[in-house]
C-alpha cells in the first residue's frame, strides 16, 4: 500500500469517527429535549406541586434525575482533547487540520507562512495528520458515548419515577 493510499484510508477513518461525534450529539440533543419536556409536564402540566407530600417527593426524585441528565447531555459536547504539542516541536508534520493549532500557532495575518507551511508538507505528513484526527476524535466519541449512556440512565430513571408520581397522584387524588 503507497503512502497516498494510506492517506486516503486514513482520512476515512477520521470521517467516519467525525459521524460518529455527531450521531453522540444528536443522541445528547434528543436527551435533552426529552428531560426539557419531562420538567414542563411534571411541574406544570401534572401540578405536582398541588399533591401530597409523599407524590412530590418522588416528583422531586424524578426531577433531580432529569436535572442530572439535562447537565450530562449538555456535557457531552464538552470533552474536545487537544493535540499534544510534544509530538510536533522535534520537527515533524504539524496538526494543521486542528482549529486550535492554527488559531494559535498563525496570527489572522500570517495565512502565507500556513500556506508554505502546508505546502510543505509531503504524503507521509497528510497520513499521519489524517491518522491523528482519527486518533483524536476517537477519544472525543468514547468520551461522549459515556455522557449520553449516563443521561440515559438518569432519563429512564426520571420517567420511571415520574411515572410513579403520577400513579400516586392518582390513586391518593
Amino acid at each position: 500500500m503507497d503512502v497516498g493510499e494510506r492517506a486516503r484510508i486514513y482520512a476515512a477513518f477520521a470521517d467516519a469517527s467525525r459521524r460518529l461525534a455527531s450521531a453522540m450529539d444528536a443522541k445528547a440533543g434528543f436527551v435533552f429535549a426529552v428531560n426539557g419536556a419531562l420538567l414542563t409536564f411534571l411541574w406544570i402540566g401534572a401540578r405536582m406541586a398541588d399533591v401530597l407530600p409523599h407524590t412530590q417527593w418522588l416528583a422531586m426524585g424524578a426531577s433531580l434525575c432529569s436535572m442530572l441528565a439535562l447537565l450530562a447531555a449538555l456535557w457531552v459536547v464538552v470533552p474536545r482533547p487537544s493535540v499534544d504539542p510534544a509530538r510536533y516541536t522535534r520537527g515533524g508534520a504539524r496538526p494543521v487540520s486542528y482549529y486550535a493549532y492554527v488559531a494559535t500557532r498563525y496570527a489572522a495575518s500570517d495565512f502565507a507562512q500556513f500556506e508554505r507551511d502546508v505546502g510543505a508538507f509531503d504524503d507521509a505528513d497528510f497520513a499521519r495528520e489524517a491518522l491523528e484526527a482519527h486518533f483524536i476524535v476517537s477519544r472525543i466519541v468514547q468520551a461522549k458515548s459515556k455522557w449520553v449512556a449516563v443521561a440515559g440512565v438518569l432519563t429512564l430513571a426520571g420517567m420511571t419515577l415520574a411515572g410513579a408520581a403520577l400513579v400516586s397522584k392518582l390513586v391518593n387524588g
